[in-house]
């Protein structure tokens, strides 16, 4: 990265202070609730350029692209198809397996992700109250 200019620093200092996943409109409408006068366009630049510095992950999380603190261990994400919910796992059992199906394949792996679809526990409960009524 060339240089952390103000509104590069406003991105990061908002990730790094969450454990959201961030997509780039949610930056900015949040940049400019907090007083940052930042276009949408410098947000992508800005979240591009914070990834390939490696001071922001990204995933492609259904559909669209959301960033997030780079500084947490691997884990994987499963994602509520009813409420957008986004809960972070890490299984070693499933790591495992991976690793063993990238080895069995003669695949040099650098990493991966996994993400589960469904339905939360909370919007599960939830249709299983309304249910009863």
């Amino acid at each position: 990265m060339k240089r952390l200019t103000t509104q590069r620093q406003a991105i990061l200092d908002l990730i790094n202070a969450s454990n959201r996943h961030w997509d780039a409109e949610e930056v900015n409408r949040e940049l400019a609730d907090r007083g940052h006068s930042v276009g949408i366009a410098t947000v992508y630049r800005g979240l591009t350029a914070l990834e390939e510095a490696g001071l922001v992950a990204s995933i492609q999380l259904a559909d669209r692209k959301r960033y997030e603190r780079a500084d947490k261990q691997h884990h994987d994400h499963m994602i509520c198809t009813e409420c957008g919910a986004i809960e972070e796992f890490s299984h070693h059992k499933i790591e495992a397996l991976q690793e063993a199906a990238a080895l069995e394949k003669g695949f040099e792996m650098s990493g991966h992700q996994l993400v589960l679809f469904g339905r939360c526990a909370r919007c599960v409960g939830e249709s299983t109250e309304r249910g009863k009524l």
